[in-house]
């Protein structure tokens, strides 16, 4: 029996191939979620802490469960936020996998579904590096195939107009120089002097069909001067008039848009919504909604970009999503919301040459991961005129949003607050500075 194991074990290269089983480790590289989630137990459960791993949304990223299972007090849970989140993102780190490119981390207590935090980090090790470079580099080159192909197709299909535009001249001109010829040669001048005389323009303009109408399409809602170009985190009415903007990142979101946009239209409110190309191409008829409900849709990137990109990737980002806001609603964005709110990466330094409006918000609600009551005690402490509160209704689950929204606006309501869109603030403050110095024009002059 010892022999025969020592032999089946030692023989040939393929019968060890056949016996090698990968380690959790290796698995763990290779992104199983089950080997994950086993590697990371082994180290927390000690702690009253146990982990589920499950694919996310978005590609090479992983959503990670946590569940505290023998906790003091809720407040215990919370203060663990920081240590848990390092310690999770640390580990990814360690396993240096080609598969993980970022983690999202959502803590419950045992046996509650309910949402205690939740927190969205990218992990950059040199294995994923290496494979975004070359991700990055197939997309471009896909890119360029792509643009001959149309440039080539593009100069093909002129040739054949012009070709046949010129045949069909060459023809036309023959045919009627013959007629004319035959007319002429058959009138008698007398009858020829008494012809009534025409212009040929006119002769021109009565032979011209009407042209056919087009689409009718929405003028985009423009923002003051003053603000195209810059970046915009509040804008204070001059008179303090108590208004206020509520934004949404990372729809159109199945449910959780169409939820907002109830909750907006039982209360009369006009929002402003920053949207995220991949999302309206799931969801059109969500964008196309927002639209139609006269709300606001700012330009919030084709493919939401966690980490910088080049110039290339920074104008397909923010003038793709142009294009696709455009077919779709009919509208023209003229606000921008960088992705995490980044200001110093190519995405916001090309939006201001665009004469975008680059804007940020006054007040975070953090509803992506605190809940509820947490929610609107940050909006309602930090509410002040003319600031913009950042909620989401995309990106994930958003029912603490849906669940404080109501609250919220009633609550700013009793304050004597109403609610706009951000192009509306801009020209709230721009029409009070106008008259502040219409007023100063009229005392210099008396």
């Amino acid at each position: 029996m010892t022999y025969s194991t020592y032999s089946s074990t030692y023989s040939d290269t393929s019968s060890t191939d056949a016996l090698y089983h990968p380690s959790v480790i290796e698995l763990a590289q290779a992104g199983n979620c089950q080997a994950i989630a086993y590697w990371m137990n082994s180290l927390l459960s000690a702690q009253g802490v146990a982990v589920q791993v499950r694919p996310a949304d978005v590609r090479y990223y992983l959503k990670i469960f946590v569940d505290f299972q023998q906790p003091a007090r809720k407040e215990v849970c919370m203060n663990l936020r920081d240590r848990l989140v390092r310690f999770i993102c640390y580990r990814l780190w360690t396993l240096n996998s080609r598969e993980i490119f970022g983690v999202r981390i959502v803590a419950r207590m045992s046996g509650n579904s309910k949402v205690l935090w939740q927190q969205s980090v990218r992990i950059n090790t040199p294995a994923n590096s290496q494979r975004l470079r070359q991700m990055r580099t197939a997309r471009l080159n896909q890119r360029q195939d792509s643009f001959r192909f149309q440039f080539l197709r593009s100069v093909l299909l002129s040739s054949v107009t012009l070709a046949g535009f010129y045949i069909g001249y060459r023809l036309l001109y023959v045919e009627l120089s013959k007629a004319l010829s035959k007319f002429f040669a058959a009138q008698p001048l007398a009858t020829l002097a008494h012809l009534p005389e025409r212009s040929q323009l006119s002769l021109m303009q009565a032979q011209i069909s009407s042209s056919s109408q087009h689409d009718v399409i929405t003028v985009p809602e423009q923002v003051p001067e003053q603000f195209q170009g810059k970046t915009v985190l509040q804008v204070a009415p001059v008179n303090q008039e108590k208004v206020m903007a509520l934004t949404f990142d990372d729809g159109p979101w199945p449910e959780t848009t169409e939820q907002v946009l109830d909750i907006l239209k039982q209360n009369n409110i006009k929002a402003t919504f920053f949207m995220v190309g991949l999302h309206i191409k799931r969801h059109p008829e969500l964008a196309k909604r927002v639209a139609q409900e006269g709300h606001t849709i700012g330009n919030h990137t084709w493919s939401h970009p966690l980490e910088d990109v080049n110039l290339a990737d920074a104008a397909y980002e923010i003038d793709g999503m142009e294009k696709l806001i455009h077919e779709t609603t009919g509208v023209r964005a003229a606000l921008f919301r960088p992705p995490s709110g980044q200001l110093n990466g190519r995405l916001a330094t090309y939006a201001r040459e665009r004469k975008y409006a680059t804007t940020l918000w006054s007040i975070d609600s953090e509803d992506h991961y605190v809940s509820s009551p947490i929610l609107i005690d940050n909006v309602l402490k930090n509410a002040q005129p003319g600031r913009i509160v950042l909620m989401h209704d995309g990106g994930g689950d958003r029912s603490a949003t849906i669940e404080a929204l109501p609250q919220i606006i009633s609550a700013l309501r009793h304050q004597g607050y109403r609610f706009v869109t951000v192009p509306e603030l801009m020209a709230i403050q721009a029409k009070d500075q106008e008259s502040e110095a219409d007023q100063g024009d009229r005392h210099q002059l008396s």
